[in-house]
């Protein structure tokens, strides 16, 4: 925003209320000094006007009604040059005719007034004769009618203009105002400085309590002011100062209360992570024995019942042998049947031990188990193509994290046969960031599903999780409707994987 723009601040307007005041006072006090003066000059010249009008008046109708004009102008003249208030003197007739007319400058000037008086005589029958024998002699003297309607014994025999000035009686007033001005100025401009002095002094004041709230914004609330004014003001720095105490006191109080549930969520959270990491270790132990007693179990059916298994199947052939040497075939056919069952069974039984224990995994590792699960289901599944994948040669990975990784991948690619609807399936599996990390991708395209509205995962996946977390691996899903399911899962080698058990 420009500065022009900005509204003012507290300095600015205090300075304002100092000095607009002062000016306003100084302005109406010497317009109104100033109409006082040209009232009073109006006045007086009306006065002197009326005054000088009459007395010419007085004086000149025995020389209007002798005729003698150039006498009468004469002493017209020093009265002009006296008065500098006179701009014009006219004699005028009955008929307001202009009979004389004396001016020192023009008579139409905008500051100038004419006030006229009638010049009347007395009724004498002397004068009347005399001013009707002039006529007869032709002297240029106004005639005397008589005057209708007047109860008087004064007739008017004509008038007397005078044009007044305003301008000398308005410099005299002002002389006399400038001196009235000084003053009004002198305490217009002690107003002003008494008003900054006021303005300046609260505008401190304003500008501490301003910086007190900026701090009390910021946090700080140990508000101090230097004084303490009196009246509202220092009501407001109290107030202020109450206030910064009882949010210091409310801010402690809340820190406290943040502390307390700070400590009792962080004892909370080292409960849970305690009771997680017991939970994954009881789960870790228990895939263990499961594992254990899954290999105990493989074992001793690989053992014992392969091997019944075996045995019956060469007895068998020893039969099927006897019995056609001997030319009976009932007795081939029985021993043939018995062979054919005891081969079936024997085939469920490997099924059974892979199922149990993947010894492929102890002679072949990891990566040999994978491809032997992978080849084996692409041949049950005729609806989905199942493809192995890895990029880098894998090495020596323990056998927990193998057992692991392979029913990870055991159980997704069984949720990919029975729900996916999937034609594709894809296991990827590789080593990055320099033999620190195994990464298992298992990517259909399937159906899919929303993540958001599954509010309970299934079995399948919750398994999945607490064998990837019981490695500290990572496990995460993928999917979109329509689009498939991606799965991946991390999980850290050790250092000197190598160093492990494997092939």
């Amino acid at each position: 925003m420009s500065s022009w723009l900005r509204p003012p601040g507290i300095t600015l307007r205090l300075l304002l209320i100092a000095i607009v005041p002062a000016a306003l006072m100084f302005v109406a006090v010497t317009a109104t000094l100033y109409k006082m003066a040209l009232d009073d000059a109006r006045r007086e010249m009306l006065q002197q006007g009326r005054l000088i009008a009459s007395a010419l008046a007085h004086s000149s109708r025995y020389g209007l009604v002798s005729g003698n004009l150039p006498s009468l102008r004469a002493s017209l003249q020093p009265l002009l040059q006296e008065e500098s208030g006179i701009v014009c003197i006219a004699i005028l007739g009955e008929s307001q005719q202009t009979l004389l007319q004396t001016c020192s400058r023009a008579a139409d000037a905008p500051d100038t007034q004419s006030i006229e008086a009638p010049i009347q005589l007395e009724r004498l029958p002397e004068l009347e004769s005399l001013v009707d024998g002039s006529e007869e002699n032709g002297a240029a003297v106004p005639s005397l009618p008589p005057e209708r309607g007047s109860s008087s014994g004064l007739r008017t025999i004509g008038h007397v203009r005078v044009t007044m000035s305003i301008q000398p009686q308005l410099q005299a007033r002002m002389t006399s105002m400038a001196g009235a001005t000084g003053l009004v100025l002198m305490a217009a401009i002690a107003s002003g400085i008494v008003g900054l002095v006021l303005s300046r002094r609260l505008g401190r004041t304003l500008h501490d309590i301003l910086l007190s709230l900026r701090g009390i914004r910021r946090g700080e609330f140990d508000v101090r002011f230097k004084t303490i004014e009196a009246g509202e003001l220092g009501e407001l720095q109290r107030t202020i100062q109450q206030m910064a105490t009882s949010l210091d006191e409310a801010r402690h109080g809340l820190e406290s209360q943040v502390e307390q549930r700070t400590r009792e969520l962080k004892d909370a959270v080292d409960r849970v992570r305690k009771a997680d990491a017991e939970k994954r270790r009881l789960i870790a132990h228990s895939n263990a024995m499961v594992e254990t007693d899954r290999k105990r179990v493989a074992v001793e059916i690989h053992d014992h019942l392969g091997a019944s298994l075996i045995s019956v199947r060469l007895e068998a052939s020893a039969l099927l042998a006897r019995a056609q040497a001997a030319g009976d075939d009932d007795g081939a056919r029985m021993a043939r049947r018995i062979s054919d069952t005891v081969q079936s069974l024997y085939q469920s039984t490997r099924n059974i031990v892979r199922s149990l224990r993947p010894e492929l995994i102890d002679t072949l590792g990891l990566q040999g188990a994978i491809e032997d699960m992978v080849r084996h289901l692409d041949d049950l599944q005729s609806g989905c193509r199942f493809a192995f994948r890895c990029p880098s040669d894998i090495p020596a990975i323990p056998s927990d994290t193998s057992i692991a990784v392979y029913r990870v991948i055991q159980e997704a690619c069984t949720n990919i046969a029975k729900h996916a609807q999937a034609t594709q399936a894809i296991i990827t599996l590789d080593v990055l960031n320099d033999q620190q990390l195994l990464r298992i991708t298992i990517k259909d395209n399937g159906c899919g599903f929303d993540p958001r509205t599954l509010s309970t995962p299934g079995l399948g996946l919750i398994g999945m999780s607490e064998r990837a977390a019981a490695v500290a691996g990572q496990l995460s899903v993928t999917s979109r409707p329509g689009l498939g399911t991606t799965i991946t899962l991390g999980v850290p080698l050790p250092a000197q994987s190598a160093a492990s058990t494997g092939p």
